[in-house]
């Protein structure tokens, strides 16, 4: 940019951050005169003796019986979550998060021990069967806690909340989420897995190994509750009885540095609130252009190419990808891919090299997580992560939504090659990426992935056991293989010899001892095409002829298969049917099956009817009436029943999402309408209006965009956030900000174009500072200046229907139908 536009940047940036510091202050203060006294009766004055912090005789004591509950109980079958079931066999007395287990732990004033899991995870299993199994650490949960048990899944926005909490106080975070908050939900303590008392885990932190994940018991060493001691804590029991006797002989204290932190967790909550504090309407004229816009000026499109080189700063050049662990990250790679379909303007801010390369790394990145151990060889889908920088070691969950994002990543992928060759080149089966989608558009629609209801589950377990009969889980076990095993399935040695060498299966197995501290995956192998395509290669070193090869590889696979599906229990399912997840799934199924209409209508046919069926199930079983509201709402999911918790604004912004690619892959019109009746129910429930002259507070900015809950809420203490940053899905405000630019261009309503614009210029001091980090919403920025890519086609001009649908993916896009195409 030209120095004066520097200047002009520097100075609109100073402004905000003098604006966010008026705010935090603002809020803060909101907080303060919220705090609860410590008998947990109410608000207190900020200067009152019951303070956090006030000491002797000026501190009330809780000399007054307290209400009696009854007995603690397990409550965890009284859950309409599979995860939370699970537990309702443990000795812990779990508890439900609900206005009862708030009161009672206030009137007994006792900390909260929150534990935050979902099924699929190995460590939330580890720590269910080495923890919460364990008598003594139940008795004493129990005794000193009130233990309460959540599904990320059911409430991410609990899970988001004190995920910022464990980034914030260990630097790190994931699951299991384990944590120690005050009566009223002010976080004392937390980290992720802490081994079991007893298990070889705990002692090989004892003895300076790797005992657990995350920074929970190494932080607690140096933290402030560790009071300089010497002692080490290095499982379960050990940092619970800790956190106790902090609570008990410093508890001003404690409820002092609680406080304190939440205000730290309440500067990740100003994403999204800070941009033109309190923002007039934004005036809309269609079509959207870089004229019409008269808030947020500062955002065009030089800020794609100070993502991109920061991106490009990222990537790993030898194993590709970004950063280890290793996470796909369908966002980014779909950004990358994009910036090649955009319009001309793009390339020429950002460079026609530049673009080139970004495709290419995200084409280099996709073919390490398709030949890595992140996909499962011989069955199909992807697992979440690979602990390993080149891709080799995954955990083993599959998580479904997850999924879907990469099949939409791998489908532009795939059209992208295709149209960037020859003019004369068309779409077939054979070209690179095209195995994959079929691959992962196969196992989403198997009967593994959708219920016979319609609705797709949520995951498969990354834990399992390796025989029918055996008494204990081992992590991967479904997927792993000795040599032995191996050679004796596939058969012949000549074939078993090419299959070995192929996904590099090894003697002594081929996992790193570095990721296997004890001495769990002792000669086990991990499938990973070492060779990727280069079946010639192959060929070579064999002196067999490619063909050859290839049926040896296929031979081996079914044999794999046949196997493992024979002898080898499946893992476990998370069978609720989420709405956000479907969402996803169906908008991947849909573009897919209009993507090989052309090529295989029996596929084609099954991935559409696959998607019709998701939507209708939750047309019919979760699109409910809202009490005694004339409005129908969302409930978050689906398991035996409709769930008591209600949609958040993710479950709206993916399902409208996949609707409106479902209208464009079946022109039927229902679809469409549908999604209209979402769009307004998801703006009624969660948009933030900016409204000038209204005093900003901690439940609304009046700043623009999407909050992910609804304002009524258990506690304030439960922060509402808005999501603009992507992580390991694309951000709720930028998926609502395209569903938005396509719905305002298909039912040509302007006040959607003006919800779409105030939706990216909320996130507008942000996305200056931070770019790469909002890349979505940056595909967004594109369609704010540029436009909805519109195309007009008649029903009946099947050759521009399917010209449209090959199109890959850039900024928002609409298929428009009439006459007068």
């Amino acid at each position: 940019m030209m120095s004066a536009q520097l200047q002009q940047q520097q100075q609109k940036q100073q402004q905000d951050q003098q604006q966010q510091q008026q705010q935090k202050q603002q809020q803060q203060q909101q907080l303060h005169q919220s705090l609860p006294s410590r008998t947990g009766s109410g608000p207190v004055s900020a200067n009152a003796s019951t303070a956090p912090g006030a000491t002797g005789s000026q501190t009330p004591s809780n000399t007054q019986q307290p209400a009696s509950f009854g007995q603690l109980r397990n409550r965890a079958a009284e859950s309409q979550s599979p995860y939370v079931r699970l537990h309702a066999k443990t000795p812990v007395a779990w508890q439900l998060l609900n206005a009862d287990t708030l009161k009672r732990a206030q009137a007994e004033n006792k900390p909260i021990f929150m534990h935050i899991g979902f099924l699929a995870d190995h460590h939330c299993r580890l720590t269910t069967q080495d923890s919460f199994s364990n008598n003594a650490v139940a008795a004493f949960l129990n005794s000193s806690f009130i233990p309460v048990i959540i599904d990320r899944e059911e409430r991410p926005d609990l899970d988001t909340i004190y995920q910022n909490y464990s980034e914030a106080v260990n630097a790190t975070g994931g699951w299991p989420l384990n944590l120690f908050l005050t009566p009223d939900l002010y976080p004392i303590f937390g980290g992720t897995y802490w081994p079991g008392p007893g298990t070889e885990h705990s002692l090989a932190a004892a003895r300076g190994g790797a005992g657990g994940v995350g920074g929970g018991a190494a932080t607690l060493e140096a933290s402030s509750i560790n009071g300089g001691g010497e002692e080490s804590y290095n499982d379960f029991l050990a940092i619970a009885k800790k956190i106790h006797k902090f609570w008990v002989e410093q508890e001003d204290r404690c409820r002092r540095e609680a406080f304190e932190m939440l205000h730290k967790l309440q500067d990740f909550a100003q994403e999204g609130t800070f941009s033109g504090t309190p923002a007039e309407p934004v005036p809309v004229v269609a079509p959207v252009a870089a004229a019409d816009v008269e808030a947020g000026a500062d955002l065009d499109l030089d800020q794609l190419d100070e993502a991109l080189d920061r991106i490009f700063n990222m990537f790993d050049p030898v194993d590709c990808g970004f950063g280890t662990p290793k996470f796909p990250n369908p966002a980014r790679l779909s950004f990358l891919l994009r910036l090649a379909q955009f319009p001309r303007e793009v390339r020429d801010v950002v460079g026609d090299k530049e673009v080139e390369n970004a495709a290419s790394m995200a084409r280099s990145t996709l073919r390490r997580i398709r030949d890595g151990g992140l996909r499962d060889h011989v069955g199909a889908g992807f697992m979440r992560f690979s602990v390993t920088s080149d891709w080799s070691m995954p955990h083993f969950e599959k998580i479904v939504g997850e999924n879907a994002l990469l099949l939409g990543v791998y489908l532009d992928a795939w059209l992208g090659r295709v149209e960037s060759s020859a003019a004369e080149a068309r779409l077939s089966l054979e070209d690179e990426f095209a195995d994959v989608v079929i691959d992962l558009a196969d196992y989403l629609t198997s009967p593994l992935i959708q219920s016979s209801g319609g609705g797709f589950v949520t995951s498969e377990a990354a834990d399992s056991f390796y025989r029918k009969g055996d008494r204990h889980m081992r992590e991967g076990a479904y997927y792993l293989w000795t040599r032995r095993e191996f050679d004796d399935v596939v058969g012949p040695a000549g074939s078993a010899e090419v299959a070995a060498a192929y996904w590099n299966v090894l003697e002594d197995g081929n996992i790193p001892r570095d990721q296997d501290p004890h001495d769990e995956f002792i000669n086990q192998n991990v499938l990973c095409s070492v060779w990727g395509r280069d079946i010639q290669a192959l060929s070579k070193q064999f002196g067999i002829p490619v063909n050859d090869v290839k049926n040896m590889i296929a031979t081996a696979r079914e044999r794999l298969r046949a196997r493992r599906e024979q002898e080898r229990p499946r893992p476990a399912r998370d069978e609720k049917v989420v709405v956000g997840v479907n969402g996803m799934v169906i908008s991947a199924l849909a573009r897919t099956a209009a993507v090989v209409s052309g090529l295989d209508k029996t596929k084609s046919q099954r991935y559409l009817d696959a998607a019709r069926q998701a939507a209708t199930f939750i047309k019919e079983n979760l699109w409910v009436q809202d009490g005694t509201q004339t409005r129908k709402v969302l409930k978050r999911f689906w398991f035996n029943q409709p769930s008591d918790t209600r949609a958040f604004a993710d479950d709206y912004a993916f399902l409208v999402e996949g609707l409106l690619d479902l209208y464009e892959a079946t022109l039927e019109v229902k679809w469409l309408v549908w999604a209209k009746e979402l769009q307004d129910v998801q703006s009624e429930l969660f948009y933030d209006t900016p409204a000038v002259g209204s005093t900003p507070s901690l439940r609304h900015s009046y700043t623009g965009g999407f909050y992910s809950t609804e304002e009524a809420t258990l506690s304030h203490t439960i922060l509402r956030l808005k999501s603009g940053m992507d992580k390991s899905q694309p951000s709720t405000n930028a998926v609502s900000a395209s569903n938005l630019f396509r719905l305002s261009t298909l039912l040509d309503e302007k006040p959607f174009i003006r919800q779409a614009i105030e939706t990216i210029n909320a996130f507008e001091a942000e996305i200056l500072q931070y770019p790469w980090l909002f890349v979505s919403l940056l595909a967004g920025v594109v369609t704010l200046r540029l436009g909805v890519r519109e195309t007009r086609v008649k029903v009946e001009q099947t050759a521009s229907l399917r010209q449209y649908w090959k199109t890959p993916k850039a900024g928002a896009s609409a298929l428009l139908l009439g006459a007068d195409a």
